[in-house]
């Protein structure tokens, strides 16, 4: 037993420490103030520049040879040829249709459907009336025009790289993965010591606890996902930093739920592994793409009967020992449920299918109020149907219509109306409707350029600071130039999903590519724009930043499609 003498030494000590904590916790908080922005833009940087390099080689997987000895070469899995100036293989002459035909690279075959085309397609000699395989040597024939297919006999053959994609190597191609990770950390190692120095007397010991366990889980996922690839870890680490600020956030915000935000960036890391290996191959991408689509409607239905209702919007399930948001892994489907292959996505019925089944969705989250959530569907909706359709009057329909439904809902629906009545309009409600917003109008502005520290906001106490008005604190405790790094990261996420569609092997990894970071873009611009009442305050999350199990995991599931879209992915 300790003597009363050796327990009072202890306090002595324990105190001692404290007051050395509160000794240099101003002028630590001053130095990192500065720190924080400058690793945040680096860390941006580094990995920005790697990913915009054109560092890849070209594959070639076969060639179409003319009778006149022109050589055609097969730069996708999926081929379109036809008369269109948008086909991949434009063949310019009066009997060949705009879209005549699809060759297509599938479960190690080559194969060819007529798009129904007015002079149909010939395979050595015969008419194909479905698709039809094709082999190393078959003469293919569009109404007299004859192509020979020619492959190669093992792997494709890789084009050395344009001369002009090197603009971006002078930047990019020496930036080392491996340095820019020790930065992440470093961010995150001063970002725990601050956090842990805002909390005085007062300290959490999951703090520090949880920062470890979480540096030591990205550590070994990014040895994971260096052993796989070697390469092109930027976006992963990019997610590994927005997950550190999330967990920020929580510990200033809401310690309490500290672990549970830890798991769910756990359960995340494990979903965006197993996804991204699983899509890699297309047979069991389209296959998975079905199973999700069943998965989605039955969670659908489970939140329309048995769904918990909080503030105004049936979003959640308690099942006593979890609760979760099933909107937030609907994404996922719905997004997969956009995505076909060349020759599937101009037909009718497929198009259809991927119609009645987003219907079903947006008119699912319409009952349960969350009409924050059909905004981003409806969004990611029209990017993925401009990208199977092509078609700007359809497009244009569709969006007359969402505005015709918004109008009614806003009409009928005096929760949406009073979020109209307001914008604009908050600081004349700064103490009833727009008390949220005004507060982190305030916060944002007191936050300046560098912030007043992790843990030393005011915001933190206010309702839903650390998830619908998380771009609030983010300005008003790491700063401006923090906050808009993150919006950057969003902003980049689009753009290059964008830049993958150039060489994608598949319209499918297009597709779910564009159609994820279309997520992504809705969501910040709401979250963002809303809170500062630019647009009106809808309630949606920041992806990887906002507090939420359900939102983290759906954020990382996400990232996995936009990187199904790198041409490391295999047909078969």
């Amino acid at each position: 037993m300790l003597e009363s003498r050796e327990v009072g030494d202890i306090l002595e000590n324990i105190g001692n420490l404290l007051s050395y904590f509160e000794l240099i916790r101003e002028p630590y908080t001053l130095v990192v103030r500065w720190i924080f922005p400058v690793l945040a833009v680096t860390i941006f940087l580094r990995c920005l520049l790697p990913l915009l390099q054109d560092r890849r080689e070209k594959a070639v997987w076969g060639y179409l040879h003319m009778m006149d000895g022109t050589r055609i070469p097969l730069k996708h899995w999926e081929n379109s040829i036809g008369r269109s100036k948008l086909s991949d293989i434009v063949i310019n002459l009066p009997f060949v249709s705009r879209s005549h035909a699809v060759l297509t690279f599938y479960n190690g075959f080559w194969s060819i459907v007529d798009l129904k085309s007015k002079t149909g397609v010939e395979v050595n000699g015969a008419k194909i009336e479905k698709p039809e395989t094709v082999k190393h040597g078959d003469v293919i024939s569009f109404a007299g025009l004859k192509l020979v297919l020619v492959l190669p006999d093992k792997e494709p053959i890789r084009l050395p790289q344009k001369n002009n994609a090197a603009k971006y190597a002078p930047s990019g191609s020496h930036i080392k993965s491996g340095v820019t990770f020790l930065f992440i950390i470093l961010f995150q190692f001063l970002g725990g010591i601050q956090i842990y120095f805002s909390m005085g007397a007062a300290v959490n010991p999951a703090v520090p606890l949880v920062f470890i366990l979480f540096i030591f889980a990205e550590c070994l996922h990014y040895v994971i996902m260096w052993w796989r690839r070697r390469e092109h870890l930027e976006l992963e680490l990019l997610c590994y930093f927005l997950s550190g600020l999330s967990l920020f956030i929580v510990a200033s915000a809401a310690p309490d739920f500290l672990f549970k935000q830890l798991v769910a960036i756990l359960f995340g890391m494990v979903v965006y592994t197993v996804l991204e290996v699983m899509i890699r191959d297309l047979g069991r991408a389209i296959k998975l793409k079905y199973l999700l689509m069943a998965f989605a409607l039955v969670l659908l239905a489970l939140n329309l009967t048995i769904g918990e209702t909080y503030f105004g919007a049936k979003r959640w399930i308690d099942l006593g020992f979890i609760t979760f948001q099933p909107s937030e892994f609907v994404k996922i489907a719905f997004v997969m449920a956009g995505a076909a292959t060349l020759d599937k996505l101009l037909t009718t019925r497929d198009m259809t299918s991927f119609i009645v089944f987003s219907g079903a969705c947006i008119c699912a989250l319409v009952f349960m109020r969350d009409f924050g959530t059909v905004v981003v569907f409806f969004g990611s909706f029209m990017v993925m149907a401009f990208m199977r359709s092509g078609d700007v009057r359809t497009i244009a329909m569709a969006a007359a219509g969402a505005v015709l439904g918004a109008i009614a809902a806003v009409s009928f629906m005096p929760y949406i109306a009073s979020r109209f009545a307001i914008w604009g309009n908050v600081w004349e409600h700064a103490s009833t409707f727009g008390y949220q917003q005004t507060r982190t109008m305030i916060a944002s502005a007191s936050g300046g350029l560098l912030g007043v520290g992790g843990g030393n906001g005011y915001l933190a106490d206010i309702a839903a600071a650390d998830t619908d008005l998380v771009f609030g604190m983010l300005s008003e405790e790491w700063g401006l130039l923090v906050a808009l790094t993150v919006v950057l990261v969003m902003v980049f996420f689009a753009i290059y999903a964008v830049l993958l569609t150039k060489n994608c092997r598949s319209s499918f990894y297009a597709i779910i590519a564009c159609g994820a970071a279309s997520i992504f873009l809705i969501q910040t611009a709401l979250n963002v724009l809303g809170s500062v009442d630019i647009i009106p305050l809808t309630g949606i999350t920041l992806p990887f930043i906002s507090r939420g199990g359900s939102s983290m995991i759906a954020s990382w599931g996400l990232l996995a499609l936009i990187k199904s879209a790198d041409d490391g992915t295999s047909p078969a």
